[in-house]
Protein backbone atom coordinates (compact mmCIF):
# COMPACT_ATOMS: atom_id res chain seq x y z
CA UNK A 1 0.00 0.00 0.00
CA UNK A 2 2.79 2.59 0.87
CA UNK A 3 4.90 1.58 -2.63
CA UNK A 4 1.39 2.37 -4.61
CA UNK A 5 0.98 5.69 -2.40
CA UNK A 6 4.60 6.36 -2.88
CA UNK A 7 4.27 5.98 -7.03
CA UNK A 8 1.13 7.71 -7.02
CA UNK A 9 2.70 10.99 -6.03
CA UNK A 10 5.83 10.25 -8.43
CA UNK A 11 3.75 10.64 -11.28
CA UNK A 12 1.27 13.24 -9.60
CA UNK A 13 5.27 15.30 -9.36
CA UNK A 14 5.72 14.16 -12.58
CA UNK A 15 2.45 15.55 -14.01
CA UNK A 16 2.74 18.97 -12.06
CA UNK A 17 6.89 19.35 -13.62
CA UNK A 18 5.46 19.17 -17.16
CA UNK A 19 2.21 21.86 -16.30
CA UNK A 20 4.63 23.81 -14.87
CA UNK A 21 6.95 23.90 -17.86
CA UNK A 22 3.87 24.24 -20.13
CA UNK A 23 2.80 27.28 -17.68
CA UNK A 24 6.01 28.75 -17.98
CA UNK A 25 5.87 28.79 -22.03
CA UNK A 26 2.67 29.90 -22.23
CA UNK A 27 3.74 33.01 -19.55
CA UNK A 28 6.35 33.59 -22.32
CA UNK A 29 4.25 33.82 -25.15
CA UNK A 30 3.91 37.05 -26.85
CA UNK A 31 0.47 38.68 -27.20
CA UNK A 32 -0.33 41.41 -30.21
CA UNK A 33 -4.02 42.26 -28.68
CA UNK A 34 -7.10 41.96 -26.22
CA UNK A 35 -8.05 38.50 -27.65
CA UNK A 36 -4.33 36.81 -27.33
CA UNK A 37 -4.39 37.96 -23.86
CA UNK A 38 -7.91 36.94 -22.87
CA UNK A 39 -6.77 33.36 -24.36
CA UNK A 40 -3.29 33.75 -22.51
CA UNK A 41 -4.66 34.83 -19.10
CA UNK A 42 -7.73 31.75 -19.37
CA UNK A 43 -5.19 29.05 -20.47
CA UNK A 44 -2.90 30.67 -17.78
CA UNK A 45 -5.57 30.66 -15.28
CA UNK A 46 -6.44 26.95 -16.19
CA UNK A 47 -2.96 25.56 -15.93
CA UNK A 48 -3.15 27.42 -12.31
CA UNK A 49 -6.26 25.18 -11.67
CA UNK A 50 -4.94 21.87 -12.74
CA UNK A 51 -1.56 23.07 -10.63
CA UNK A 52 -3.51 23.34 -7.41
CA UNK A 53 -5.38 20.15 -8.23
CA UNK A 54 -2.13 18.15 -8.39
CA UNK A 55 -0.77 20.01 -5.01
CA UNK A 56 -3.71 18.71 -3.12
CA UNK A 57 -3.84 15.39 -4.36
CA UNK A 58 -0.37 14.88 -3.51
CA UNK A 59 -0.89 16.51 0.00
CA UNK A 60 -3.60 14.14 0.51
CA UNK A 61 -1.72 11.01 -0.32
CA UNK A 62 1.42 11.70 1.81
CA UNK A 63 -0.89 12.34 4.61
CA UNK A 64 -2.74 9.19 3.76
CA UNK A 65 0.53 7.17 3.51
CA UNK A 66 1.94 9.07 7.13
CA UNK A 67 -1.59 7.91 8.36
CA UNK A 68 -0.62 4.10 7.09
CA UNK A 69 2.79 3.99 8.48
CA UNK A 70 1.57 5.61 12.28
CA UNK A 71 -0.71 2.56 11.93
CA UNK A 72 1.14 0.18 11.15
CA UNK A 73 3.90 1.05 14.30
CA UNK A 74 1.16 1.39 16.47
CA UNK A 75 0.20 -2.25 15.13
CA UNK A 76 3.28 -3.48 15.92
CA UNK A 77 3.26 -3.19 20.00
CA UNK A 78 -0.43 -1.69 20.23
CA UNK A 79 1.06 1.38 21.81
CA UNK A 80 2.38 4.28 20.22
CA UNK A 81 5.75 5.38 19.97
CA UNK A 82 5.40 8.40 20.75
CA UNK A 83 3.66 8.02 24.37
Amino acid sequence: MIKQIERQVRDLQKEFSEVQKEWNLVRLQPCRGDGDIRQKDEKLNGLEQRMDAIQDQIRELERKRRDVLSGSIRKEDGKSPFI
